[in-house]
């Protein structure tokens, strides 16, 4: 996944949002407006037709280092990893279902300990009626989101920090990912 990106698409998939305010934007060579990628999910929909091809639909899962230009927090840094998953399809209401039992699934695997607020108000404009879900783990305070996803117009999916989960699992005393 590429970290530079067409500023426009940002600004189109997540209009109207906290990260607008926190991408790191500068012009490139020929005066186009370009930004280091602050999520992935955007990306997706942009692309969904080439990713799609002739499928009706494609689950896809990924590893992006992002870029926001924001104070740094606990676990989210300027520069950080994101593991993600998206379902694109033309029910997002299925994929939006299928992708937090993934999540879920993945969480239960580490043998992590969670919190599904299945009706979280996500920061994404793009998410369908603004809503979505999150996974937190209250051992990290303040900072407890380690995940966070919902529905688009063009399937559904979600985001999970690397550095935070591994902040997670360690809070939770694990150390190990052999069984």
């Amino acid at each position: 996944m590429p970290a530079l990106w067409s500023q426009d698409t940002f600004i189109e998939k997540a209009g109207g949002s906290e990260i607008i305010g926190q991408m790191w934007t500068f012009p490139d060579k020929k005066g186009r407006p370009c930004c280091l990628i602050p999520e992935a999910t955007a990306l997706f929909q942009e692309q969904c037709k080439e990713l799609l091809g002739r499928r009706r639909e494609r689950m896809l899962f990924y590893i992006a280092r992002c870029y926001r230009y924001e104070r740094p927090q606990a676990g989210r840094y300027r520069e950080f990893s994101q593991l993600g998953f998206e379902y694109l399809c033309p029910n997002p209401q299925q994929a939006a279902v299928r992708s937090q039992a993934i999540a879920a699934g993945f969480f239960d695997s580490l043998g992590l300990r969670y919190v599904v607020d299945d009706a979280a108000r996500r920061g994404l404009s793009y998410y369908l009626d603004g809503r979505g879900f999150e996974m937190r783990c209250t051992e990290l305070g303040a900072q407890q989101q380690v995940a966070g996803g919902g529905a688009y117009r063009e399937g559904a999916g979600f985001g999970i920090g690397a550095e935070r989960l591994l902040l997670a699992m360690t809070a939770q005393g694990i150390d190990s990912l052999s069984p």
